[in-house]
């Protein structure tokens, strides 16, 4: 991320709109991206919890419906509640015990929480510029208005 300076009072009224929907449309994407971050988390703390229920001595044997696609499920039923099989990325699964997948999704939520922390103090850096830029333009037409008015009273 570049930290350019740019003197705001040095900036016409449309270049600093130009600068503020920059700014804008940044503070979006960056809003985005945390959002898709919490989606993410979320999912693989939910993978925890099911780990650690599945995992249960009582639950070993259990019947549960498998999903075949979106809408249409088999029946089943849990032969080893010891042993899952965890999609690491790109097609790939390993078989993990219960302790090794909480672990590996433990590590998953950690970064993210790390990223999301990243990208809030982003947003929030991303914000507090375009309070300033708005203040500017406030300031700027109060100027324009300004210096009308008094270019219009020493025409008079």
């Amino acid at each position: 991320m570049s930290s350019q300076k740019i003197d705001l009072s040095q900036l016409n009224p449309e270049q600093l709109n130009a600068v503020k929907q920059q700014f804008d449309q940044e503070l979006q994407h960056f809003s985005q991206s945390l959002q898709a971050l919490v989606v993410a988390k979320n999912k693989f703390i939910e993978c925890i919890a099911d780990v650690k229920s599945i995992s249960k001595p009582e639950n070993n044997e259990q019947p549960l419906l498998i999903p075949a696609s979106a809408s249409l499920y088999i029946s089943g039923t849990i032969k080893d509640n010891s042993k899952f099989m965890v999609d690491i990325g790109t097609g790939y699964y390993v078989e993990k015990n219960a302790e090794e997948a909480v672990a590996f999704y433990q590590k998953k939520v950690d970064k993210l929480n790390q990223e999301s922390i990243q990208i809030q103090n982003i947003i929030k850096e991303k914000s507090q510029s375009s309070m300033a830029i708005e203040n500017q333009i406030r300031q700027t037409a109060i100027k324009l208005h300004h210096d009308r008015a008094t270019q219009a009273s020493t025409q008079a």
